[in-house]
């Protein structure tokens, strides 16, 4: 009984508790869970009727547990792509998460080994990863961007910068963000909140606080987190 619909271009956040179904729904939209009843089209096709690398090429995913690649910089974001990433591409993604002045920090630039197995690697903060992360997945040509608590494992002032981080993020993209810290939901179109598998409320920030539902309660509960005044 999980009934909802997304359209091209817009920015979406799906919360919840813990346990109540976000990471499912992310991991049936790519058919990782292929044994569902109902259907999920994907412009008016059953998205078991794609071939699997078809679906790969609509999403590009970040998770709780990105992976952390002992590569160079440069290497570690253009992973993400099926095609060789130009330095153009590659700088504009560096724009956009913010990372140029990182990059050239490096000692070797964007071409430094990142982790310390290879020879001469450098050791880099969690957040520095997170945006890498990011960064990867804007190097995919894929339409769909999920974040699956993409910040989960931040500090909140790291987790703060990411989020401000979003309309670049989102640019080009219909971005989905799966979170149960509100932080980033005011920045979406639409508001999707899951409970126990279900779509309790769906609306924006403004009307589902309005709606004093259960958005409201967690919203409230939240918001020290964030210091938000409003």
């Amino acid at each position: 009984n999980c009934n909802l619909k997304i359209e091209k271009g817009k920015h979406y956040a799906f919360v919840g508790i813990n346990g109540a179904g976000k990471t499912t729904i992310a991991k049936l939209f790519s058919l990782l869970y292929d044994d569902y009843e109902g259907e999920i089209i994907i412009n008016g096709k059953e998205l078991r009727e794609y071939d699997y690398s078809e679906i790969k090429g609509f999403f590009s995913y970040v998770f709780q547990d990105f992976a952390k690649y002992y590569i160079s910089m440069r290497d570690n974001i253009a992973i993400g792509s099926s095609f060789t990433v130009e330095e153009t591409a590659l700088r504009s993604v560096l724009s956009r998460m913010d990372m140029i002045d990182f990059a050239e920090r490096l000692p070797e630039g964007i071409d430094t080994n990142l982790g310390k197995i290879r020879p001469n690697g450098v050791n880099i903060s969690g957040g520095e990863w997170q945006r890498i992360a990011i960064s990867r997945a804007l190097c995919s040509d894929a339409p769909i961007l999920i974040l699956d608590e993409p910040t989960a494992a931040l500090d909140p002032i790291s987790e703060s910068n990411i989020y401000s981080l979003f309309t670049s993020i989102s640019k080009e993209k219909t971005t989905i963000v799966i979170t149960h810290r509100l932080g980033a939901a005011r920045m979406a179109d639409k508001i999707f909140v899951i409970n126990n598998g279900c779509v309790e409320e769906s609306d924006s920030h403004a009307e589902l606080m309005a709606a004093g539902g259960l958005y409201a309660e967690m919203f409230e509960s939240q918001r020290s987190w964030y210091n938000e005044q409003g």
